[in-house]
């Protein structure tokens, strides 16, 4: 019982005051980040950043995780947002995906730049084999390394007799047809990394050769690069373009009998997962926090050391490759990372410029060419690895409509206006369409282009 109505008045006032200051506190303290990281991922950053701000800075702080997909979704949720609203999101961070959506960003004006403190700064060489790992102008950083490579089920490769690949370019044996995993650069920013680091390995339409003849091979297109590294390790597929830290992930749950990760003997892309701090953050004190933690020692552990490790993460496996060259010297004997990227020794340096530059183009011409046009396209493929048929008609199946001058002229250009994007992706699926189709009736070569499909080839002056 109350013992009387000003004090009970007194009491409610009171708890009611507590609760609005513990809430106001946590509106405070806290951080809200978009990414495309997966929730094993998010989870353990999540508890660690809030564990180590309290013992830091004596006081809670939390992350508000937005989760839209892949990173081409978040990056495209968070440009429509700043069309709307201009001087702020409501969002702190964007944290992952490879380097292209951040320069990006910071191109136009959409990151909010902020220098690490120096003994963080100072474990983090500014290059890895000539890529990039942070800003110049501290606009964005690479909070993790990545590679891509092929992840295999060779339990299913012996049970079927395939081989074992070694090469990017092995992927396009016709043995392998319907045994290979991909999904769509559109919404996968790893997938589209991958793609442009053929047309950079390889050359513009050598690049695109393959990349055809393997999408000849592909079971599917997935919407996202994670769900091709689970189908390999189901047995859906026994090879799949994968990011080295899926790869590990699934080799640590399946077991090293079941999978193998190999980097590609023909070439291998080095490219920072990245970390920014957005225009007009609501929270920027525990932003910059966060970027501490993230880089710093205790974010990069989580990054790099196994699970139920003391410092490493709680539940789940995360191992991703570290931005401190020091860590691979310093926990090399409990670490699952097998390898350092501060120790390749490789000539081909991936451009990450030039792929922001071209980004959309590349993809939209992977949809248009091998993802929308898949029916048509495993048609052709069927019918030009017969035997007896010119190996003139396989170069066909690969060309693509547009040059490598043209794609980065429009991307410069006349990708901008939405219309122009529109009709000219239908031209080139059309376009597309109409080769396969030849392809797969025997005709050598693909039908001629028609005078609408000039007009993609040649899309404004110029070109």
């Amino acid at each position: 019982m109350c013992p009387g109505r000003p004090v009970c008045r007194w009491v409610t006032s009171a708890v009611l005051g507590l609760i609005q200051w513990a809430a106001a506190l946590a509106a405070e303290h806290s951080v809200v980040v978009i990414t495309p990281h997966n929730s094993s991922i998010c989870s353990e950053f999540g508890h660690a950043f809030g564990a180590w701000h309290m013992k830091v800075h004596g006081e809670p702080s939390t992350v508000e995780w937005r989760n839209l997909g892949g990173t081409a979704d978040a990056l495209k949720f968070v440009q429509s947002e700043f069309a709307a609203k201009p001087d702020g999101i409501g969002i702190d961070c964007f944290f992952g995906g490879g380097p292209e959506p951040y320069l990006l960003l910071a191109d136009r004006g959409l990151t909010t730049p902020y220098r690490l403190p120096p003994d963080i700064l100072s474990g983090i060489p500014p290059s890895a084999n000539g890529v990039e790992l942070y800003d110049s102008q501290f606009r964005w950083y690479g909070a993790a390394l990545s590679t891509f490579g092929i992840l295999q089920n060779t339990r299913v490769q012996r049970r079927l007799g395939l081989p074992l690949v070694r090469r990017w370019e092995d992927l396009a044996n016709p043995a392998l047809r319907g045994w290979v995993g991909i999904a769509d650069p559109r919404n996968s920013g790893t997938m589209n990394n991958m793609f442009e680091a053929f047309l950079q390995a390889y050359g513009w339409q050598q690049g695109w050769q393959l990349l055809t003849e393997i999408a000849g091979n592909a079971s599917a297109f997935d919407r996202l690069s994670s769900s091709t590294a689970k189908d390999v390790t189901l047995g859906e597929t026994a090879y799949g373009f994968a990011i080295d830290f899926y790869g590990f992930t699934q080799i640590a749950a399946a077991g090293r009998t079941n999978l193998t990760f190999v980097l590609p003997e023909d070439f291998t892309a080095i490219s920072p997962d990245g970390l920014c701090i957005l225009k007009g953050a609501p929270h920027p004190v525990d932003a910059r926090r966060f970027l501490d933690f993230c880089l710093g020692e205790p974010g990069q552990r989580l990054w790099f050391l196994p699970r139920g490790h003391p410092e490493g993460p709680r539940f789940y496996s995360i191992e991703r490759m570290a931005v401190r060259p020091d860590f691979y010297r310093r926990y090399g004997e409990v670490s699952n990372i097998a390898f350092s990227p501060f120790d390749l020794n490789q000539t081909f340096r991936y451009d990450s410029r030039l792929a922001r530059r071209r980004r959309e183009v590349v993809a939209a011409l992977a949809g248009a060419l091998l993802v929308d046009t898949q029916a048509e396209l495993h048609a052709a493929w069927r019918s030009v690895i017969r035997p007896g048929r010119p190996a003139a008609d396989r170069a066909v199946f690969g060309q693509t409509p547009i040059s490598e001058t043209v794609a980065v002229e429009i991307a410069d250009g006349s990708w901008k206006d939405a219309a122009f994007r529109n009709r000219t992706k239908l031209q080139w699926q059309t376009w597309a369409q109409r080769k396969y189709r030849s392809l797969a009736r025997g005709l050598s070569p693909a039908a001629p282009l028609s005078a609408d499909d000039e007009e993609a080839v040649a899309p404004g002056p110029g070109a």
